[in-house]
C-alpha cells in the first residue's frame, strides 16, 4: 500500500495536481477504506495525507479514530485533541474527545472540553446537564449552579433543576438562596399537591420543620386522603422526635384495609430499619407481618419481605421455607422462592422435597439448567435412570448461553454417571469428556471417570493422571486417597499403592476403630485388603477382608468370601 500511494503521488505530481488536490485524493481513497472496513489500508492513506499536510485536523481525527478501537488508545486520544487544536470550532471532533474521557471517567480532562462544546452549542442542555454532574464530581458548585441556571434560561424552570439548585446552595450555606428555589416549586405548581408535599421534606432536610408542617396542613386541607401526605406525616413525626405519634400514625395507616400495598411495603420496610437499630422492636414486626399475610395477598411482595426478615434475624430454615411455600402458593414461578426451597431440601437430603421444588422449576422455567440438574440426581438417587436421563438430555438441549460452565460440567458428569449405572460405557466416557471440556478441573467427574477406567485396566495412565489431580486438590479425601491407591495396584505398583490406601484405611487402628468409622465403606477396607495381599503380607490382608464382610454394608465384592476362604486375591 505505501508503494500505492508513492506511485500515486508521483503521478499525480506529473500531472501537475495541486498538493490540496492531491491530499483530497488520498483523504478520499482513505475514507473508501475505511468504509470498506479495511482499516490498515485506511490507516496507511490517512498517514500519508499528513504527510502532505501535516496539520489537516481531518486527518487527525480519523487516524485518532481508528486507534481508539486499538490497544494504543491513548496514542488516538492524542491525534484526536491535535484535530480540536488545529480546529477548534468542531464540534464532532470535540463530541468525540469528551466521549473517550467520560468513558474513562476522567472528570477533569473532561470538563474543559465540554465548556468548549458549550460555548458552540449554546442551544445544547444535555452539554449542560452533562457539566452539571462533572461539576457535581470535582465539587465545584459554583459552577454546577451556573449551568443549571443555563439550563432554566432555555428551558424554563422544572421541580428536577429547583430541587437540584436548592441541594447545591444549601450545601454551600447560602439558605436564603435555597428556599428561593423551594418557594419557586410552590409559585410555579400551586395545585401539585405533591410537589407540595416534596418541599415540605426538603424543609424538614434543613431543620425547617415548622414550615414544613405548615405546608402539610394546607395539602391537608385541600386533599385530606393524600397517601403521599400520610407518609410525610409519618416521616415528620419521626424526625422530630414524636416517637408515639409516629408509631400511632404509621400503624394506623399501615394496617388500613384499603392501603395501597405500595405504600404498606414501604411503611413495612420502615419497621424493618427500626427493628435493625433497635432488636427490641422485633415482637412488633413480627405480629404486623402476621396481621397483614392472613389477609388475601395480590403478589408476593410482602412474603418475600417477611422471608428476608427470617433470614436476617436468622429464625430457623423450616420457618423461611414454610414462607417461601406461601410465596409459590401466590406466584408459583417466583426464582427467588423456587431457588431458596432447593438449596434447603438438597441440604437436607430431601429427594422428594428436591424432586418437587425441580419439577415445580421446569415447569416456569426450562431453560434453567439448575432444575433438570437436581431433578436428575433426585430421579436416580431413587434409581429412576431413564427418567434422570431423559432429564439432563433436555436440560442441556434447553440451556441458554449465559448458564454457567461449571454448572453444565456437572450435568455432563452426572449424565456420565447414569450411563455408566446403566453399563452403557462408551457414552458415559463421553459424558464425561464433555464435563471436563466445560471445567478440566471437575473434582468429582476426574475421580468418577479415573476410577471407571481403572475397572476396566485400560488407559490407567490417563486415570492416574486425572486421579492424582483430585488428590492435589483433596488430600485428605479418603475416596479419592482410595481411587488413586486403586490405580496404583491396577498398574501394579503395590508399594505406592499402600502408601496411599494406609491414608485410608490405618493398619495400626484396632478393629474397632475401623469398624466404628462411619467413613470407612466395606469396599475401602477389600481394597487395602487386595493391597496387602499383593505385597505378600497375608496375615494383614486377612485381617482387612474380615473386617470388610463385617462392615456388611453392601459394598464389597461377590470375590470377598472366596478370598477370605482361600486366603488368596482373585480377580
Amino acid at each position: 500500500m505505501k508503494r500505492l500511494t508513492i506511485i500515486l503521488s508521483l503521478l499525480l505530481g506529473v500531472l501537475g495536481t495541486s498538493a490540496q488536490s492531491t491530499f483530497d485524493y488520498f483523504f478520499l481513497e482513505a475514507t473508501k477504506c475505511r468504509l470498506a472496513e479495511d482499516y490498515s489500508s485506511a490507516m496507511d492513506l490517512y498517514r500519508h495525507c499528513l504527510d502532505i499536510n501535516p496539520n489537516a485536523p481531518e486527518a487527525l481525527y480519523n487516524i485518532g479514530v481508528l486507534h481508539l478501537f486499538l490497544p494504543s488508545d491513548s496514542l488516538g486520544t492524542a491525534y484526536i485533541r491535535q484535530a480540536c487544536e488545529r480546529d477548534a470550532n468542531n464540534p464532532y471532533y470535540l463530541e468525540t474527545l469528551a466521549a473517550y474521557y467520560l468513558s474513562k471517567r476522567d472528570a477533569e480532562q473532561a470538563i474543559p472540553v465540554l465548556e468548549r462544546m458549550a460555548s458552540l452549542q449554546p442551544r445544547r442542555s444535555d452539554i449542560l446537564s452533562q457539566l452539571v454532574q462533572l461539576y457535581n464530581t470535582v465539587d465545584d458548585t459554583d459552577k454546577a449552579i451556573g449551568a443549571l441556571n443555563r439550563i432554566e434560561l432555555l428551558e424554563g424552570t422544572n421541580p428536577q433543576i429547583s430541587v437540584e439548585k436548592f441541594r447545591l446552595y444549601k450545601e454551600k450555606g447560602q439558605l436564603d438562596s435555597a428556599f428561593v428555589q423551594l418557594q419557586t416549586l410552590c409559585d410555579n405548581a400551586p395545585h401539585d399537591m405533591n410537589l407540595r408535599i416534596m418541599v415540605g421534606s426538603l424543609y424538614i432536610e434543613a431543620g425547617d420543620t415548622l414550615k414544613a408542617l405548615e405546608i402539610y396542613d394546607d395539602v391537608r386541607r385541600q386533599e385530606p386522603t393524600n397517601n403521599n401526605l400520610q407518609v410525610a406525616m409519618i416521616d415528620y413525626y419521626h424526625d422530630i422526635g414524636n416517637i408515639e405519634r409516629y408509631n400511632q400514625m404509621r400503624d394506623s395507616v399501615l394496617f388500613l384495609p384499603d392501603s395501597p400495598p405500595p405504600l404498606r411495603v414501604l411503611l413495612l420496610k420502615s419497621y424493618i430499619s427500626d427493628v435493625q437499630r433497635d432488636s427490641t422492636y422485633a415482637p412488633r414486626l413480627d405480629a404486623a407481618f402476621d396481621t397483614l399475610l392472613a389477609r388475601p395477598q395480590e403478589n408476593s411482595e410482602m412474603l418475600i419481605m417477611k422471608a428476608a426478615w427470617q433470614l436476617y434475624s436468622k429464625q430457623p430454615q423450616e420457618a423461611v421455607c414454610q414462607t417461601m411455600r406461601q410465596v409459590l402458593d401466590v406466584e408459583p414461578g417466583n426464582e427467588t422462592a423456587l431457588s431458596q426451597l432447593l438449596q434447603y431440601y438438597a441440604e437436607q437430603n430431601d429427594e422428594k422435597g428436591v424432586e418437587d421444588i425441580s419439577r415445580r422449576g421446569l415447569n416456569y422455567h426450562p431453560e434453567e439448567i439448575a432444575y433438570a440438574y437436581y431433578l436428575g440426581m433426585a430421579l436416580a438417587e431413587q434409581k429412576k435412570l431413564a427418567d434422570a436421563t431423559e432429564v439432563l438430555q433436555q436440560g442441556l438441549r434447553v440451556r441458554t448461553e449465559f448458564v454457567s460452565p461449571y454448572l453444565v460440567s456437572n450435568v455432563f458428569a452426572v449424565l456420565g454417571d447414569i450411563y455408566y449405572q446403566q453399563q452403557m460405557e462408551q457414552q458415559a466416557f463421553a459424558a464425561y469428556d464433555s464435563a471436563l471440556v466445560y471445567k478440566d478441573d471437575n473434582i468429582m467427574c476426574l475421580n468418577n471417570y479415573a476410577y471407571y477406567l481403572s475397572l476396566k485396566g485400560e488407559q490407567l495412565d490417563k486415570a492416574e493422571e486425572m486421579s492424582y489431580r483430585t488428590i492435589r486438590q483433596e488430600p485428605d479425601n479418603i475416596t479419592y486417597l482410595d481411587t488413586y491407591a486403586w490405580i496404583l495396584f491396577k498398574k501394579e505398583d503395590y508399594a505406592h499403592a499402600r502408601s496411599y490406601m494406609d491414608k485410608v484405611v490405618n493398619p495400626e487402628k484396632t478393629d474397632e476403630e475401623l469398624l466404628a468409622d462411619e467413613q470407612l465403606q466395606g469396599n475401602l477396607i477389600e481394597h487395602a485388603g487386595d493391597i496387602y495381599a499383593l505385597l505378600g503380607e497375608t496375615e494383614t490382608a486377612l485381617r482387612l477382608w474380615k473386617l470388610a464382610k463385617e462392615k456388611d454394608d453392601g459394598t464389597c465384592t461377590p470375590q470377598l468370601k472366596k478370598k477370605l476362604k482361600r486366603k488368596k486375591y482373585l480377580k
